[in-house]
């Protein structure tokens, strides 16, 4: 049993290429992304209406970039969503990051102070892409997307409301700035490999457990609806029944 994949509503997840987990470990850092990178199309071109161009509006809102990081949630894990290991982790076949949120939180307050904005996403059943300016000049763009940063950045349509998503964002004018990240701020990785039965004799669980040493490399499965995280031991990290329910152990 690994006790810290017990729910405490302190975790974190980041679903994303094998490669690309490779280089987060590495290095100890996420990049932010770009939005025109997203794959909500109605957050890579914006409907812009008023007296401002909308280039101007658009070259505005270029300078800002995020990171993408799933909540956890008791009746369903934010390992265990699977739309999301077939959107960002190459249908299975990357690797969903572990995250303490506490320790991320001092990361994101000691590099960046007030720079960046932390928020779960509000999903909306009436929601528009749209941007209604007020204004002419470069700052009036500036402040109008401060003033509506909530609405432009951490709303989405409810469509998305699965993805249970943390956004972090900055505005980095074109510095591509990374997150750096504390020694144990990441927790563990987590492979699905939905066509390896043996996830230990893998490539990929062995260039992990290389890099990650003392830290977990557990496997998440999916059969008939019954969802388990299992450690290198083979055991439950956690207890999952059925579709998504959280078995709590002292």
């Amino acid at each position: 049993m690994e006790p810290f994949m017990i729910y405490t509503g302190n975790h974190l997840f980041h679903y994303t290429k094998f490669d690309s987990a490779l280089k987060i470990i590495a290095t100890n850092s996420i990049r932010f992304g770009d939005f025109c990178n997203m794959n909500d199309i109605a957050e890579v071109k914006r409907e812009v209406y008023g007296m401002i161009p909308p280039e101007a509006i658009e070259k505005e809102l270029e300078k800002y970039r995020s990171i993408s990081l799933t909540l956890d949630n008791p009746s369903r894990r934010g390992f265990s969503i699977d739309p999301l290991w077939g959107h960002y982790a190459q249908n299975g076949n990357g690797v969903c990051l572990v995250f303490d949120r506490g320790k991320m939180k001092q990361d994101i307050d000691t590099q960046f102070g007030g720079r960046v904005k932390v928020s779960p996403i509000k999903y909306l059943q009436e929601y528009t892409n749209a941007i209604f300016t007020e204004g002419d000049t470069r700052e009036d763009v500036e402040k109008h997307i401060k003033t509506y940063i909530d609405e432009i950045f951490f709303t989405k349509s409810i469509d998305w409301a699965y993805e249970n998503e943390l956004r972090i964002l900055i505005k980095d004018n074109g510095q591509h700035e990374l997150l750096h990240l504390g020694n144990d701020t990441l927790m563990a990785a987590i492979l699905c490999l939905p066509k390896e039965e043996k996830y230990k004799e893998t490539v990929e669980f062995k260039i992990l457990k290389a890099l990650l040493r003392e830290k977990p490399v557990l496997h998440y499965t999916t059969s008939l609806g019954n969802k388990e995280l299992l450690g290198e031991n083979g055991e439950k990290a956690c207890g999952i029944i059925g579709r998504d329910m959280q078995l709590y152990v002292d």
